[in-house]
Order: structure tokens, then C-alpha cells, then sequence
């Protein structure tokens, strides 16, 4: 991408997309893909994603989708791994515009 920072700022802006919204919605559909197409430890996720700590990324995990990643991965087993994305909080990032 030939953007300057600014330029990407004001364009998120535009849209009414904030970065760190943007960064959440990222690594909320990255988690749901790894936890339900690998075996990797939960810590090891939450690594790859950036996160401080393994608590850190569980905390985050509930907050997207109401349950633990060990609590996702066992839904995923009983529901045979149909749609466990779609579980994750489906809100747009567009959706979360400035002063809403």
C-alpha cells in the first residue's frame, strides 16, 4: 500500500472505521480460523495474534464471542465445526463509526 499514515488515518475516518477496530475484527476471525482448523495451543494463538499473554487473547476470545477459546473448540467438536466463525461477534467494523 503507497499510503502515508495520515493518508490511511483519514481514510479510516472516512469510512468511520477506527484502527484498533480494525485490528480487533483481524484477529477475532484469525482466532476463530485457527481454533477450528488447528490443533494449536491456546497460548501459542494467542502469541501468533500479538497478544501480552494467554490470558490477555481468553479475555478478548469472551469478549468476541461470549465463550472461552477451550469452550469455543469444544462447541466446535459437538456442533461438527459447522459455521464456528459466524459464532464469533458478527458486528462490522463500518459499524463501529465515530461518535456512535
Amino acid at each position: 500500500m503507497n499510503s502515508s499514515a495520515r493518508t490511511l488515518q483519514r481514510r479510516l475516518f472516512e469510512a468511520g472505521v477506527t484502527y484498533s477496530a480494525l485490528v480487533g475484527q483481524v484477529r477475532r476471525e484469525l482466532a476463530c480460523a485457527k481454533l477450528e482448523t488447528t490443533q494449536l495451543h491456546v497460548a501459542d494463538i494467542a502469541k501468533d495474534l500479538g497478544f501480552k499473554d494467554h490470558s490477555s487473547f481468553s479475555r478478548a476470545f469472551l469478549r468476541w464471542t461470549g465463550m472461552s477459546p477451550r469452550a469455543y473448540r469444544r462447541w466446535l467438536d459437538r456442533s461438527g465445526g459447522q459455521g464456528g466463525a459466524k459464532l464469533a461477534d458478527n458486528r462490522s467494523v463500518a459499524g463501529s463509526r465515530h461518535g456512535s
